[in-house]
């Protein structure tokens, strides 16, 4: 486990507690590309210069009308001194359903890993089947366009998204970045062929991202039960990477129940967490990648109760909302069942799609999305600016007191600008050290020697969190 120099426990007694939200997205999905793969090609030494001596792998890709597609089964060969080139043959062409109208040819560098290959040349038709390679490695150029397997990639454009990704992660991506406001990165993670959620969820946890979510995955019987359910593998990962990983790693999860699903007792057992946000919805887009884009557009004290969706759904019926939420009663607050749900209030002039609370999935205690992530947010500030103060400030009168101006240098700007009402900042050891020393008991001069010489030192954060409205009850009275 990672080393942690400063130690946050973060105690809610409001609505919930959070994650640290400055919007990175995770999207997690399967890719289609536009056709199958082609085989692979002949490959023979031949008597040459320009490829250093060592194996060569050989790979084609079919460049259609929709698009390029994935690298097909490499071809492997050796060269050896004065035989230092290869001859390509049997390139093989695309049928003639697929509309190719070129083809290209990726190779891995010297003794390079199988998969390792980058561009070698472009066939501009679909019937040239030989070429000849003398192309050093320096020479060689992009990698291919379809994201490998469990390789994370960092996209900004969602058109970019959708040419290396095709298919449900590329759309998942493009619709997160359709969001007004959205995020500015969003991480695609393919899956292996099955799909392996496992390995491809893994390797979303080192990234910097506060959002994960797995592209037109819903929540179903199978999605959400163990051993393998992709969704309950998202919730764990959510929890155990916000509890155990480095600084700054805190994230929530979002999936979407199936189209106009209504119960909420689908959410149940591990699923059941401040973690993860859920979304029912009547959309045949991906709900919870457009969610997770909503949320990422946002800073994390901002509640997400009525922020516009852009998607496409119909409506739920009010009998169908009350199902979802909850029974609420004049003077109740919000009910909540742990599952957020797509609404067009009629109140809100024209016509749009807004999200019709702001719950995470625990409503039972961290109940709404914007406490979970301002406390990762103002602990990671915390923790950022302290980091400084390790090995730095000492434990005596003044150090504390510098402790705890480092400290209010983090929290005063946020009162300032309302994020929170204000704080409170004990340090136990700065009260002991302010006392008289002849007025000490044994008790505290023991405590004290303790701090100074294991060099631990305790600090109270007391933090003042003023939720956003979420219900008006007005009597109106006439006179």
């Amino acid at each position: 486990m990672t080393v942690r120099y400063i130690r946050v426990n973060p105690v809610a007694d409001l609505f919930a507690p959070v994650v640290r939200a400055f919007g990175n997205i995770a999207v997690v999905g399967q890719v289609s590309p536009a056709a199958p793969a082609p085989g692979a090609p002949a490959v023979a030494v031949a008597a040459g210069a320009g490829l250093q001596v060592g194996t060569y792998r050989y790979a084609v890709t079919l460049v259609t009308s929709g698009g390029e597609t994935e690298t097909g089964t490499e071809a492997t060969v050796t060269t050896t001194a004065g035989n230092q080139a290869v001859n390509v043959t049997a390139i093989p062409t695309g049928a003639a359903a697929t509309n190719t109208v070129a083809r290209r040819l990726y190779r891995t560098a010297a003794n390079g890993a199988a998969g390792s290959g980058r561009l070698l040349a472009t066939i501009e038709d679909n019937t040239t089947t030989t070429f000849q390679d003398t192309t050093g490695d320096a020479r060689l150029g992009d990698e291919p366009p379809i994201v490998r397997a469990n390789t994370p990639i960092a996209f900004t454009d969602p058109g970019e998204a959708r040419r290396r990704a095709p298919g449900d992660l590329g759309n998942a991506i493009a619709l997160a970045f359709a969001q007004t406001p959205g995020p500015m990165l969003v991480y695609g993670v393919r899956t292996a062929a099955g799909p392996d959620w496992t390995a491809a969820i893994n390797a979303v946890a080192p990234l910097d991202a506060q959002l994960v979510t797995l592209a037109n995955t819903p929540l179903d019987a199978t999605s959400g039960t163990a051993p393998s359910g992709a969704i309950l593998q998202l919730a764990n990962h959510v929890i155990s990477v916000s509890n155990t990983g480095g600084d700054g790693k805190e994230r929530m999860g979002v999936a979407m129940l199936a189209k106009g699903a209504t119960k909420t007792n689908v959410v149940t057992a591990a699923l059941v967490n401040e973690r993860m946000v859920y979304i029912a919805h009547k959309s045949d887009q991906d709900a919870a990648a457009a969610l997770a884009g909503v949320i990422a557009g946002y800073e994390p004290h901002i509640s997400l109760l009525l922020k516009p969706v852009n998607i496409t759904n119909d409506d739920f019926t009010p009998a169908q909302i009350a199902e979802i939420n909850g029974t609420e009663t004049f003077a109740s607050g919000p009910a909540g069942n742990g599952v957020n749900w797509l609404v067009d209030p009629v109140l809100i002039p024209g016509r749009g799609t807004y999200l019709g609370e702001g719950y995470t999935g625990n409503p039972g205690g961290k109940k709404y999305i914007d406490i979970v992530r301002t406390i990762d947010d103002v602990s990671f500030r915390v923790k950022a600016q302290l980091i400084k103060t390790i090995g730095a400030v000492r434990v005596s009168r003044t150090g504390l007191r510098a402790l705890e101006a480092q400290m209010e240098a983090v929290l005063q700007p946020l009162v300032q600008s309302e994020v929170i009402e204000g704080f409170e900042i004990t340090t136990p050891m700065k009260v002991l050290l302010d006392k008289d020393p002849n007025t000490l008991t044994a008790a505290e001069l023991n405590q004290i020697n303790n701090a100074q010489s294991q060099r631990v030192v305790e600090v109270l954060i007391a933090v003042d969190y003023a939720g956003a409205i979420h219900r008006l009850s007005i009597t109106l009275k006439f006179v």
